[in-house]
């Protein structure tokens, strides 16, 4: 990932002298001493569209990944790497939102699809795929599960939306699914199971089986650790094999 800032941040290395600072910071924490000093409502963070949620009255469920509230993540947006700002993925509608607490005042931006390249959130890193002739609605955020050198492995998690109508209004009710995507041969292949990675690699369905009776009770515990265990291990098959 090639991390860009503007001009300002050669000036901000010269002003706390470069050769001491990078020496004891990593490059995460120069963007953040960067940010501080300039401010994010003098970067381009702040290019969106304002967003507001309708669907508030919920019965406890939320349209978001991993929570209703904030959390502090990082994005790189139009070109530019921004770290410890305030952001939730909305799962609904495939989109990132940022929030301003500062000199701007509070609202919130949902940020432009086509100028995210990538963000982490909630201990979590997401990136934008782009022509994957897939049929998958969205505007292309990926969860990266497993990045091998043969087999690459992405989570895909959306939210469908149910209504139920109360005396006073309408709840909403909020359920999760979770698809993976297998990118392989250059090549992206919609998996929901096992089954699914047998049909799409069938010259290692022995490999596979023997991989499933070996977990199948992680299968049923935890899915997501399941396939990207599996996805390493046939990382691995390819890579022996080139030996």
């Amino acid at each position: 990932m090639i991390l860009k800032k503007n001009k300002f941040t050669f000036s901000l290395l010269l002003f706390i002298g470069f050769g001491a600072f990078s020496q004891s910071h990593s490059q995460k924490e120069i963007y953040q001493a960067y940010d501080k000093i300039v401010g994010l409502d003098n970067t381009g963070l702040y290019n969106g569209t304002e967003f507001n949620d309708p669907f508030l009255n919920t019965d406890g469920t939320f349209r978001y990944f991993n929570g209703f509230d904030y959390s502090r993540g990082t994005v790189e947006y139009n070109g530019q790497f921004y770290s410890n700002v305030l952001l939730k993925y909305d799962l609904l509608e495939d989109n990132l939102i940022t929030r301003s607490d500062d000199n701007l005042g509070i609202f919130n931006i949902k940020l432009i699809a086509g100028f995210v390249k990538a963000f982490s959130v909630h201990g979590h890193d997401f990136v934008k795929l782009d022509n994957t002739n897939l049929s998958i609605a969205g505007n292309g955020f990926f969860e990266i599960g497993y990045l091998g050198e043969e087999v690459n492995l992405y989570i895909k998690r959306t939210k469908k939306k149910r209504d139920k109508p109360l005396r006073t209004g309408v709840q909403y009710k909020f359920s999760e699914t979770i698809l993976y995507v297998l990118n392989t041969n250059g090549k992206y292949y919609e998996a929901a199971k096992a089954k699914d990675i047998r049909e799409i690699m069938p010259e290692k369905e022995k490999q596979i089986r023997q991989f499933y009776k070996g977990h199948k009770a992680l299968s049923k515990s935890n899915p997501n650790s399941f396939m990207i265990k599996l996805a390493q291990h046939l990382d691995s098959l390819d890579k022996n094999s080139k030996k």
